[in-house]
């Protein structure tokens, strides 16, 4: 032994050693220095580290087998020992230790020194949005990883809970379902999805069953420079999927908010405890988010197979009151069928609420139905509930922006709609209605109105309320080859012989013949279409015909007040006797008036817009 050990010396190998210690520890010191002047990704300094770590004992090796000599490197056994300048060798790099020492105690001395404060690493650097005391989350779909890929809903189902909990941090900003579930099946870099969430944290996983056992792998991830911060494995039997959930964003929340003191109560959510009633429940809500007639349709009586088995899990009953809420935009119902649908959805909504008070949605729907009773001021307390309760759910952002755009609070709207589409970008109803709020502003520029609608139908072709909105713009600013070009693309996607797009077609090869061919076709035009054909001809007379007509629409669900936003017609007796009759005035009365209007006296008022040039 200790003849190696003195071969290992006259070889200089252990000079050799501290020496590439030394040397490897002042580059990482350079690294650090350079990296951001430079512009270096975030993962260099570990490159570096592992490529030092790599090449350390090939430096080893190369010092034991060859020699330095005046004639060049030679193999060690080939230089007679008589002949060999190790020894001068050592010295040499004795002195290059020595100074790489003093280098390294001045960079120390230095780092503790210099007002920046001690270098961080990789793990310890925040993002921007850290550095500005916000923390936010996408949480990815997690993939099904089961034998028969049969799993996908379920899998959702996972990540939806997690998300469910975090939502409910205050603090924490938890990017939407739909733009984060968007990137499902993509085999991204998961710095290009946190910058295109807009998001410092990436939560992913999968999910894979195998009869009754469940294995769940879950990771967090900066998404600045894809450093994993966290990552679990969870062997569990089905029956415990809830306490996996609860362990994995109990989790999750830690790494992101410990400084924010959080009890584990604070981190729980209605649960069930029958495994078939939640398999329903996620499936139902797939199919919700999916939307159209046969989708809604199997939702609700997925729903209601999960409230027969479990008649006090609150989150199903909150998912059938959304489901209720949007039936109406998917189907064709009698005024009875209209009357039956919002007492229902009232009630269920009551009942979610009834049993879990917690739930942002669940008033939010609430509010809606009361809104479409015409009983503003209990909509109103419901929807400041739901606000207080979930100020960072971007559906019940969208819904009270929407009816707070209807109720002429605009600038309320857009604030709610502009956190709405921040959280969830690419959900084309937050874009419609982030639109629609902008058209109600009169000191927006009408592109930006135009923007979203257009950004929406991208998003959605076939949803008829940003092509609606958007032809609207276009007959507001005379714009007929624009809006023409709009509606036949829209025809190409959708039935032409649908009434609403119908009468827009006729009404804009009318308006491309001029104003007396608008004239001759406003018999064949109703309602909303015909309210735009007095907007083309400036006729607050054709405009107030119209808007009339859906007043008096047996099935009149919304206010339809602001429809048309023009100073003529908001100063107009029959306009501002529907604002009584629908219980508007009331509103404002109690919770202000919108910034278009002001009261005058006691009982009465007057609105104004002007519209931006």
């Amino acid at each position: 032994m200790n003849s190696i050990l003195s071969e290992l010396r006259r070889r200089n190998v252990f000079r050799v050693a501290v020496a590439y210690l030394v040397v490897g520890w002042l580059i990482l010191q350079v690294i650090a220095v350079i990296a951001e002047p430079l512009g270096l990704p975030g993962w260099t300094d570990t490159l570096v580290i592992v490529l030092l770590g790599i090449a350390f004992p090939i430096a080893l090796i190369l010092a034991w087998a060859f020699e330095v000599t005046p004639e060049g490197v030679k193999l060690t056994a080939a230089v007679p020992e008589g002949e060999s300048i190790s020894g001068k060798t050592g010295q040499r790099l004795d002195y290059a230790i020595g100074a790489g020492i003093v280098l390294l105690i001045a960079a120390i001395m230095w780092q503790q020194l210099a007002p920046s404060g001690p270098a961080e690493t990789a793990a310890d650097r925040p993002t921007a949005n850290e550095a500005n005391g916000l923390l936010s989350v996408a949480v990815l779909p997690f993939v099904d990883m089961s034998a028969e890929g049969d799993q996908a809903y379920f899998a959702d189902g996972i990540s939806e809970e997690i998300l469910n909990v975090l939502v409910r941090i205050p603090d924490l900003q938890v990017a939407g379902r739909t733009s984060s579930f968007a990137f499902r099946g993509q085999d991204q870099d998961l710095r290009v999805i946190g910058e295109a969430l807009d998001v410092s944290h990436v939560l992913e996983g999968s999910v894979r069953r195998s009869g009754t056992r469940l294995r769940i792998t879950a990771q967090l991830i900066r998404s600045e420079d894809g450093f994993h911060l966290w990552s679990e494995t969870y062997d569990r039997e089905l029956a415990d999927i809830f306490d996996i959930q609860d362990e994995i964003a109990s989790a999750v929340s830690e790494q992101l908010a410990v400084s924010l003191g959080l009890e584990a109560d604070s981190l729980r959510v209605n649960r069930t405890d029958n495994i078939a009633a939640y398999d329903a429940y996620l499936q139902a809500r797939q199919l919700y988010f999916d939307r159209g007639q046969e989708n809604l349709d199997r939702a609700r009586m997925l729903l209601t197979e999960t409230l027969a088995r479990d008649p006090d899990y609150a989150p199903a009953w909150t998912a059938l009151s959304s489901v209720l809420g949007v039936w109406n935009a998917y189907f064709t119902l009698s005024p009875q069928q209209i009357s039956e649908l919002d007492r229902a959805g009232r009630a269920v909504a009551e009942r979610a609420i009834e049993l879990d008070a917690s739930q942002g949605e669940a008033w939010a729907r609430l509010g809606t139905f009361q809104a479409e009773a015409f009983n503003h001021i209990d909509a109103m307390a419901s929807f400041e509930r739901a606000l207080e309760l979930s100020p960072n759910d971007p559906a019940v952002l969208d819904i009270v922006a929407q009816y707070f755009a209807d109720w002429g609070y605009a600038e309320r709207a857009r604030d709610l709609s502009e956190h709405a589409v921040d959280i969830d970008p690419m959900v084309a109803i937050y874009r419609n209605t982030l639109g629609w709020a902008y058209s109600y502003l009169p000191d927006v520029d009408p592109e930006a109105d135009l923007e979203q609608f257009l950004a929406a139908m991208e998003l959605s072709p076939t949803l008829i309320f940003p092509i609606n909105n958007a032809f609207y713009q276009y007959a507001q600013e005379g714009r007929q080859a624009e809006a023409a070009a709009l509606l036949a693309e829209a025809a190409q996607s959708l039935d032409p012989d649908r009434p609403w797009l119908r009468q827009r077609l006729l009404l804009v090869e009318a308006w491309a013949q001029g104003p007396l061919a608008i004239r001759a076709i406003l018999p064949e035009l109703e309602g909303f279409a015909k309210a735009e054909a007095g907007l083309i001809l400036n006729d607050t007379e054709v405009m107030l015909e119209g808007m009339q007509e859906t007043w008096e629409d047996p099935n009149r669900l919304d206010l339809n007040t602001f429809y048309i936003i023009d100073s003529d017609v908001l100063s107009d007796p029959i306009w501002r006797e529907q604002v009584r009759r629908d219980g508007l005035l009331e509103l404002w009365q109690a919770h202000g008036f919108p910034t278009q209007c002001r009261a005058v006296g006691e009982d009465d008022f007057e609105c104004r817009f002007e519209a931006a040039e």
